[in-house]
């Protein structure tokens, strides 16, 4: 049985979509745990209306806790052999579950990671996993860190998991970047992991624009930091120790601060925040560059490297029109897109 973890919390607009298409999938045993976190909207008292519609939904309450608790809540209420998660604004499609078991089962393997769609502006983007195959983990470090640069290793809900092998939960003393901490440490305790390139999940990512608040900007900076230290933890312990193995880890960081920096140019804010957010992101990404050994930094998108030329050099005014060049590029692109 597979259990499939659901925290509620906010999603009266999207819960009945997501728990029918679970009901719809062609593996049919399993069960739902819709994990009611205290949510201040209705979609508590829906959840109950669904369970009544099939014995397979169990719906458990807490006080709100936030996501990391409420799925490890739904770790230890689970009954099935495996887990799988899933976000109440996200659905799958009817074969979703069925391959990741299959594969599973036939290769012994302790976690399959797959692929999804990304629902974005109106647009559906494939995102899948570079190469299909199933690799001793210790040997796989090759296949991880193409996995971790594909952004494959961040979320919980493109993966099944073993539930005898889940040893430590969700992080909860963090608000950004748990999900890539419990996957870190579930993979590196596992002994084989599946990739299949298909897609099991439809991710949908609203635009709610960034924030410039202080406190959220150097949460982020720190997130990114913590996270840069944690993977490197990660892979060294898998076996990689050359400066030019890990470089992939400096471009993470800077890409991290390179993505916050382009999204002011959507951001609701006077030019004073903005600025303030690009200086900040600046120093960081100064500090960054400076600290323990030179860092090899290959951004892969044009406008990265345009960015991060004049950011790295703290030339916050270039930086701020570059970002402004290509905000109204990217308008213009989805306008057309829309006509």
């Amino acid at each position: 049985m597979v259990s499939v973890i659901v925290p509620v919390y906010k999603s009266e607009q999207t819960l009945e979509r997501c728990v029918t298409s679970l009901l719809a999938q062609d593996y049919e045993d399993i069960e739902i745990l819709l994990i009611v976190d205290g949510p201040p909207d209705g979609s508590g008292i829906l959840a109950d209306k669904l369970a009544q519609t099939d014995a397979r939904i169990r719906v458990i309450n807490q006080t709100n806790q936030g996501v990391s608790k409420a799925r490890n809540h739904g770790i230890r209420e689970a009954k099935g052999e495996y887990i799988r998660f899933l976000d109440s604004d996200d659905f799958v499609e009817e074969h979703s579950i069925t391959p990741m078991v299959e594969r599973m089962e036939k290769d012994g393997s302790d976690i399959v990671i797959a692929g999804y769609h990304h629902l974005y502006f109106g647009e559906k983007i494939e995102k899948l996993p570079p190469r299909d195959g199933t690799y001793i983990v210790r040997g796989a470090t090759k296949e991880l860190s193409e996995l971790y640069q594909g952004g494959f290793l961040n979320m919980p809900w493109n993966k099944l998991f073993r539930r005898e092998k889940i040893s430590q939960e969700f992080p909860t003393d963090r608000t950004l970047g748990e999900d890539l901490l419990f996957n870190m440490q579930y993979i590196a305790s596992s002994e084989k992991v599946s990739v299949i390139r298909a897609s099991v999940c439809e991710y949908i990512q609203d635009d709610r624009g960034t924030t410039l608040s202080t406190k959220k900007r150097d949460d982020k900076i720190e997130t990114a930091l913590h996270l840069y230290q944690k993977s490197r933890e990660f892979f060294e312990g898998l076996g990689m120790t050359e400066a030019e193995d890990l470089s992939f880890l400096d471009t993470k960081v800077i890409t991290t601060f390179l993505d916050e920096v382009e999204m002011t140019g959507f951001a609701e804010a006077d030019r004073k925040e903005k600025r303030q957010m690009v200086e900040s992101y600046a120093k960081a990404t100064i500090q960054f560059l400076a600290k323990d050994r030179p860092k090899v930094i290959r951004p892969d998108k044009l406008d990265y490297k345009i960015i991060y030329f004049f950011l790295k050099r703290n030339m916050i005014g270039m930086t701020m029109l570059m970002v402004s060049l290509r905000t109204f590029v990217v308008k213009m692109v989805r306008r057309g897109r829309k006509g």
